[in-house]
């Protein structure tokens, strides 16, 4: 059984190193002397990803390994964190000045204190790898450049996902990064206007044609940078968009993705001393998993174990666990008890966070 007090220290200690994304070298300092002590096979690949192996005992040792995942790295503002505790003995939160840090550092604490649990049983368990990515936020980049070749595990957890352990995210969307670099004609916007181009009014045209926000239940789209112009007497030569399309359905984001060129296409002919150079690509592919998923089923089956009640849901956001499917391991999010991530109303519940700890400890507990 999992000790609630050795993982709220934990997840307090973990909270309290700085790690932005980028600047993740004290905390997989930390986390990794965490998991030799453990008995793990600690490496990193040439990204900086922690990967340990931690063999199997007794029979189990000829299973396949299960995936424990979280990711090391937070957002701003994350510098000098000061956790803390409500009366109730139950919320952690910051002080206010900053994010708590729970996204994800209570899932790296659900994965260190479920494996400790389960060493320290001696029970038999099944081989596992944990996988503590860099560079989550903004963008999967750390799971984007793992070195797939030491991970040998078909399924498994991510830890990362928002509520209690008991939600399971069985479909997440792809994708798409929208970028356009829009070159007008620069004049001096009071003795000749006329002469000039304006490229942030070029943008404009873009943007009244682009279909944005809430497309329907399965795809969105933003546009969620503008800039341009230098100062207001000049006719502004440059603007920048950057955004982004999503959709869990792949041919609707096709579809969607086609309609952002045309209209891209179509007001580049309406400004022809202008150049746009647009670029969309695919940050990550979507996943979706049915009920009766393998994965689902033994992930589900832990949270039974657990005394909870699982239940599924999709989202609109990626993780790593989209990077993963992509590589054939079917590792799916849970919750890691945290709420409002990215702000500084940021708080984790620790009972959630150690019913996250029991289902992890589950999971390793060889079948």
């Amino acid at each position: 059984m999992p000790d609630r007090q050795r993982l709220t220290q934990t997840l307090m200690e973990l909270i309290r190193i700085d790690s932005p994304t980028g600047e993740e070298d004290a905390i997989d300092a930390h986390l990794s002397n965490l998991l030799a002590n453990l008995g793990a096979v600690v490496r990193h690949d040439d990204y900086g990803n922690l990967v340990a192996t931690l063999a199997g005992s007794d029979g189990s040792a000829s299973q396949p390994p299960v995936m424990l995942s979280a990711h090391m790295d937070t957002v701003e503002p994350g510098r000098g964190i000061k956790p803390i505790l409500d009366p109730d003995g139950e919320t952690l939160r910051s002080d206010g000045t900053t994010i708590l840090g729970g996204d994800c550092k209570a899932g790296l604490a659900i994965v260190v204190e479920g494996l400790t649990s389960a060493v320290e049983a001696g029970t038999p368990r099944r081989p596992v790898q944990v996988v503590f990515s860099r560079a989550e936020e903004g963008g999967l980049n750390g799971a984007r450049n793992l070195d797939f070749s030491l991970v040998h595990a078909e399924t498994g957890i991510v830890f990362d996902g928002e509520g209690p352990v008991s939600r399971i995210c069985v479909g997440a969307p792809a994708q798409n990064i929208v970028q356009a670099n829009i070159t007008g004609v620069a004049a001096h916007a009071g003795l000749e206007p006329e002469n000039g181009v304006s490229a942030l009014l070029v943008a404009a045209n873009i943007l009244t044609r682009l279909p944005l926000g809430r497309i329907d239940e399965e795809t969105t789209s933003n546009i969620g940078l503008l800039q341009g112009g230098l100062k207001r007497n000049i006719v502004p030569e440059h603007a920048y968009l950057d955004g982004e399309l999503r959709s869990r359905n792949q041919a609707k984001l096709d579809n969607y993705t086609a309609e952002f060129e045309r209209a891209f296409d179509q007001v580049a002919s309406m400004y022809p001393l202008a150049s746009i150079d647009l670029n969309i690509w695919s940050q990550y592919r979507a996943y979706s998993v049915s009920q009766d998923h393998p994965s689902l089923t033994l992930i589900s089956r832990c949270v039974d174990a657990s005394g909870l009640t699982p239940s599924t849901e999709t989202t609109g956001g990626g993780s790593d666990a989209n990077v993963f499917f992509e590589h054939g391991i079917a590792a799916l999010p849970v919750g890691i008890g945290v709420r409002d991530f990215h702000t500084t109303r940021e708080t984790a519940n620790l009972s959630e966070i150690f019913d996250g700890a029991r289902v992890c400890e589950a999971l390793v507990a060889a079948e």
